[in-house]
């Protein structure tokens, strides 16, 4: 499925003593939505670019707006957070709005009775 080169590059990395940090995502894996909600997410409180890294992969750069440093824990985290969003975007796509039908099914058991 994937080249030797695909499996040997990193899926983060921290460059300039921490002032850069830049995560890379499979295309294959995480769709467009995917990437763009999870980038957003840390848009607050850093500077944030995505583009796409060759035919297969997305990058995410970040850089801290507060100057503090850029670690791994927070790489990791953003990774963690693109696996969580792709799979809520796939679920949503095969079940639809399960979260409104499960929310609507147990409000529906409240309205029919005399509270």
């Amino acid at each position: 499925m994937f080249s030797k080169e695909d499996r040997e590059t990193t899926q983060f990395e921290i460059s300039e003593d921490g002032k850069f940090g830049t995560v890379r995502a499979f295309k294959l894996f995480f769709e467009r939505d995917c990437v763009l909600t999870v980038a957003g997410r840390r848009s607050s409180r850093y500077w944030v670019s995505a583009r796409p890294s060759g035919e297969k992969q997305i990058e995410l750069s970040f850089s801290a707006k507060d100057g503090t440093t850029v670690n791994e824990t927070f790489l990791m985290d953003v990774l963690n957070d693109l696996v969580d969003t792709q799979i809520r975007l796939d679920l949503e796509k095969e079940f639809g709005g399960l979260r409104q039908t499960i929310v609507d099914y147990a409000f529906l058991q409240v309205g029919g009775k005399d509270v």
